[in-house]
């Protein structure tokens, strides 16, 4: 593709949205053929683009220029672009300069971005509809965040009215920057646990803290050494009866382009007795996808099988 097009095939994209909207072109959905290697995300003041596939110094030049001549229409006044292959993710400030404390806001919540993380900035704008499912549901509730990662499903809850809540998570400086999320939105006295460990060696640590309501499962797709998808899924499912509450809510995610929905709803029926399928969550505004999503999350409702108590 010429470098020359570039602009006209943003333009569309790069105009105000609805004040939720965090993604504003999403290349890799595959709506824009040309252009699978380039997402566009506003973190305001800061415009954050994320390239996939290295490109020509025209190419980049051209982005650079497309970027630098919406930001005033973007309300930002910083560019940030990433350039996230061959194994790198490095941060690249073109303009401006990064507010002392970076935030992503979403629905009057605010989650601190780190740019010296590398290629995750500790917020996942995807997952705002899976947010929104448990702040409207949380209220007086016990909440297990699987995968806890910066704890955003954590916030959410606790401003849904939660109860409580345990995150559970192998990195400690991703639990770390959820404690910070927890501060910057009042929640630093609620009643939350940080469990910087493996899962897989904690079921009884987990079990000790109670039956929970409400448990959500948002693992890594491959994470060499501690987590594979398809091999690891399952082994979570068969011990949440664990940890269930008699009836529950569950919400299942799996973000992997090359698994499908019909994938996570079988690996819920064959290893979770018990789990009743409600709806599959709608994808985040601007998360534009040409087929199946890579991120699927599906609520379920659970009731504990008799069974299980005979």
């Amino acid at each position: 593709m010429p470098a020359s097009r570039l602009s006209d095939l943003l333009g569309d994209f790069l105009v105000p949205g609805e004040p939720s909207k965090i993604r504003y072109f999403h290349g890799r959905g595959k709506t824009v053929p040309e252009l699978e290697w380039l997402t566009v995300d506003r973190f305001a003041p800061v415009l954050v683009a994320t390239v996939f596939r290295e490109q020509s110094a025209e190419m980049m030049m051209a982005l650079r220029n497309s970027l630098q001549n919406q930001l005033q229409l973007l309300d930002c006044t910083v560019l940030v672009i990433q350039h996230r292959y061959d194994g790198k993710a490095d941060n690249e400030l073109v303009c401006g300069e990064l507010p002392e404390l970076p935030v992503a806001d979403e629905d009057g919540l605010r989650y601190k971005l780190d740019f010296q993380r590398g290629q995750n900035l500790g917020f996942f704008a995807d997952m705002a509809e899976g947010r929104r499912w448990i702040r409207e549901r949380a209220e007086g509730k016990k909440v297990l965040n699987l995968f806890s990662f910066t704890c955003s499903f954590s916030v959410a809850a606790l401003a849904g009215g939660a109860q409580s809540v345990v995150n559970i998570d192998l990195s400690d400086a991703a639990l770390t920057l959820g404690k910070q999320n927890h501060a910057l939105n009042g929640f630093q006295d609620a009643k939350v646990h940080y469990l910087p460990h493996n899962i897989f060696r904690s079921w009884k640590k987990l079990h000790s803290l109670g039956r929970y309501d409400i448990i959500v499962i948002d693992p890594p797709s491959a994470q060499k050494g501690s987590f594979m998808v398809e091999k690891d899924y399952p082994k979570v499912l068969r011990k949440l009866h664990k940890l269930l509450a008699p009836e529950a809510e569950i919400l299942a995610c799996v973000n992997a382009p090359w698994l499908d929905y019909d994938w996570l709803e079988q690996c819920v029926a064959d290893n979770l007795p018990g789990a009743e399928k409600v709806s599959r969550l709608p994808g985040a505004a601007g998360f534009d996808e040409a087929g199946e999503p890579a991120l699927k999350t599906i609520h379920y409702r659970y009731t504990r099988p008799e069974e299980l108590d005979n």
